[in-house]
């Protein structure tokens, strides 16, 4: 006995269905940032913290960490690694001491304008599959990430 409402077909569940569509996605970010020596998770921290940054914003790790979806443990943790390669700096920030304001780096810069056209031109062959069914994917999306 297989205890699924998807016994007889495997394919007719979503969780399934889009844990494979992320998988095939995600294998070709990897392969493309091991290309400028990251990890798609630095990636996605760096970047995060140079759009806030880019925005007039003054990031800490926590701000950083809920723009990401990610949790402040594991985004502390790869800020400390960023800083080591000289990508980031933390600083304390002025008026809450328990917090840590991100500033990127010249080189942390140079990694992000070297991956946003690699990602950005997986992201537009991969989603562009969808065609005209772009606007409701997008829409869905927008709705999952906010449940």
């Amino acid at each position: 006995m297989f205890n699924s409402q998807f016994e007889n077909d495997s394919f007719e569940s979503p969780g399934f269905l889009f844990i494979r569509a992320y998988n095939n996605w995600h294998t070709q970010i990897q392969k493309k940032l091991r290309l400028i020596n990251l990890t798609h998770p630095q990636f996605v921290i760096l970047t995060v913290a140079a759009y806030l940054q880019h925005e007039g914003r003054n990031p800490t790790q926590k701000m950083v960490a809920d723009y990401a979806s990610i949790d402040v443990m594991t985004t502390s943790q790869i800020i400390r690694l960023l800083e080591k390669k000289k990508y980031i700096q933390r600083k304390l920030h002025p008026q809450d001491t328990r917090a840590k304001m991100i500033f990127i780096l010249e080189a942390g810069l140079k990694k992000v304008n070297q991956g946003l056209p690699l990602i950005e031109a997986i992201d537009a062959a991969y989603f562009g599959s969808l065609r005209s069914d772009m606007p409701c994917f997008m829409d869905s999306l927008r709705r999952l990430s906010s449940f």
